[in-house]
């Protein structure tokens, strides 16, 4: 089978609107997780802060060691999953955009500079320059960092 010049080229837009679905999905579901889980930990903190009952050493390590675990378990399983399958989707997304001719100049006007960045032909590389996650993380980190300083003098 061979595909003429149009046919490719609506290949290739059909595959990176995929793409674009896709990442759109993921940036979606860890902006819902990291919100959700943000309010859990300063939900949980508020609701120990106003409790009249402290919590016994015991207590404290327990709950302490279940934070500790889900927040690794959370951050370190699910998050990394999905940083992992947005990664993947970046870089499929940029070979996508380069065969289209989306980082070379004057493919679609006469301008000296490309219609998308150079830069953003290393989404997903290490040389890309997204902190989605990063930013998620820190959130994630300042929840469960005011549990456990809750948790600890309570």
């Amino acid at each position: 089978m061979t595909l003429d010049d149009g046919q490719k080229v609506d290949v290739l837009l059909a595959a990176l609107e995929e793409r674009y679905q896709a990442l759109r999905t993921i940036r979606e579901r860890v902006q819902s997780i990291g919100i959700w889980a943000l309010g859990l930990l300063v939900g949980a903190g508020g609701w120990l802060i106003q409790a009249e009952d402290n919590l016994s050493c015991p207590e404290r390590v327990i709950a302490l060691l279940g934070l500790a675990g889900a927040v690794l378990t959370l951050r370190l399983v699910y998050l990394a999953d999905l940083q992992k399958g947005f990664a993947a989707q970046q870089r499929t997304a940029a070979k996508l955009e380069a065969a289209l001719g989306l980082y070379e100049v004057g493919v679609f006007d006469r301008a000296d500079v490309p219609i998308y960045p150079a830069s953003w032909a290393n989404a997903g590389d290490e040389k890309g320059s997204g902190r989605f996650f990063a930013s998620t993380y820190a959130l994630l980190y300042v929840g469960a960092a005011f549990l456990g300083v809750v948790i600890l003098f309570s």
